[in-house]
């Protein structure tokens, strides 16, 4: 009977730690969103363009001057790198080095889950961006995960933070076409 327990908590374990939405839709843990804009994206449909999830305002061309970082308001839950934030700033820093035209936004993420994965696996964070105008209201949301997997790296120095913050600032030019 124990070997029985123990074979079926193995294999459920992994299934619930797999799965980063509950049942509703909407991921688990601290976010930036409304109660509203939160139901915009539970009836978003999954899988297009880069982000697993994105949602953008009815009217917006995908177009901005700079898109600013909200420091009072971005966040990491404790088990994400100390400098995941700060190296997600910088990539997004390096996006408005290119000159558009269009109003301002405040870009706000939240790292609402961490994985430290095992030897054979990589870490995995789970992000909210919430991009808002100067009236405070959400232009686009977007909801992802990334995997920090040698693949994604440029040298053999790049940080698991280094390498999710390239490929969050990737799949923004991608939505985007910045």
């Amino acid at each position: 009977m124990r070997i029985r327990a123990q074979t079926i908590a193995a294999i459920a374990l992994p299934a619930l730690l797999a799965a980063p939405l509950p049942a509703t839709g909407f991921h688990p843990g601290r976010t930036q969103l409304t109660a509203e804009e939160r139901g915009r994206i539970v009836l978003m449909k999954e899988g297009r363009g880069p982000f697993r999830q994105l949602w953008q305002a009815p009217g917006f061309d995908g177009t901005w001057g700079l898109l600013k970082w909200d420091p009072e308001h971005s966040w990491a839950v404790a088990d994400a790198p100390p400098d995941l934030l700060e190296q997600i700033r910088e990539a997004v820093g390096e996006i408005n080095q290119e000159r558009r035209k269009g109003d301002d936004l405040k870009l706000t993420v939240t790292v609402y889950h961490f994985r430290r994965q095992g030897f054979l696996t990589r870490p995995e964070g789970f992000f909210e961006l919430v991009a808002r105008n100067r009236q405070g209201q959400a232009v686009w949301i977007a909801l992802d995960h990334v995997t920090s997997t040698r693949s994604l790296a440029i040298t053999l120095a790049d940080s698991e933070s280094q390498i999710m913050a390239r490929e969050l600032q990737r799949k923004i030019r991608v939505a985007f076409r910045k």
